[in-house]
């Protein structure tokens, strides 16, 4: 099972840890004071990050950015982090609560803590990232430039339809686990696909706990819906939004 990410909240509670709070979240303003208080935690958590990261007190898997250890050393590693997590938490409430468990965003690169790990599957996967665009102006500044017949060919999509889109696909190789855990009564739970390149991984590896490195040979992606597109620059190719 795949996970995304939580959802962001603004906290408006007195005693959250994020060493302020916000009167009106909905406000202007409200919004403006969660932003403020959202950076502080990010710039926090990079300092933090410099000094603890890769952990000095677990095993590196492979040479990939996952870290193995015995329960009282993953504990020991999450209770430096726990402070951080916790502000994290105020913004992101949601996160790890049933029913759908989702993470922190891997945008505050906060490592991923999982427990009672069995095996660990390492994959590559083709896959690929979208963006979607109202006017030409707007992909350009994100995906860079293309030809003047490519351009016009964009321009026309919203010159014959003022509610079209563009969407622009960038290939990549995807880097993914499988982690397949045990629960409490010692049965084997349905594997948990994560995406750990950005935040790191840390896992509690149980006796006999094994690792299947898949890199070599990288998944195929699903076909694609979209053919012969309207541009390509060769990172990013523009097609009209089905």
């Amino acid at each position: 099972m795949s996970r995304r990410s939580a959802p962001f909240v603004a906290p408006s509670d007195i005693n959250s840890p994020i060493n302020g709070y916000i009167d009106d979240p909905i406000s202007k303003e409200g919004k403006k004071q969660a932003k403020i208080l959202l950076s502080t935690l990010q710039e926090d958590i990079t300092s933090f990050r410099d000094q603890q990261f890769p952990p000095d007190i677990l095993r590196q898997i492979r040479d990939m950015p996952i870290y193995e250890g015995n329960l009282a050393e993953v504990q020991a590693y999450q209770q430096r982090w726990q402070n951080l997590i916790e502000r994290a938490m105020a913004f992101y409430p949601a996160a790890y609560l049933p029913p759908d468990h989702l993470p922190l965003p891997a945008s505050l690169e906060i490592p991923q803590f999982i427990y009672h790990v069995q095996r660990l599957h390492l994959t590559k996967t083709r896959a690929k990232e979208s963006k979607s665009f109202g006017s030409v102006g707007a992909l350009t500044d994100k995906c860079g430039n293309y030809t003047p017949q490519e351009l016009e060919r964009m321009a026309a999509v919203f010159d014959n339809d003022d509610e079209a889109r563009l969407v622009a696909h960038r290939e990549f190789i995807d880097l993914r686990a499988y982690v397949f855990c045990r629960d409490q009564k010692g049965e084997m739970l349905e594997p948990e696909r994560i995406r750990f390149y950005r935040t790191g991984l840390i896992v509690h590896a149980l006796p006999d706990f094994k690792i299947v490195d898949s890199r070599q040979t990288p998944r195929k992606r699903r076909n694609d819906a979209y053919n012969n597109p309207l541009a390509d620059n060769d990172v990013w190719k523009i097609y009209r939004k089905k």
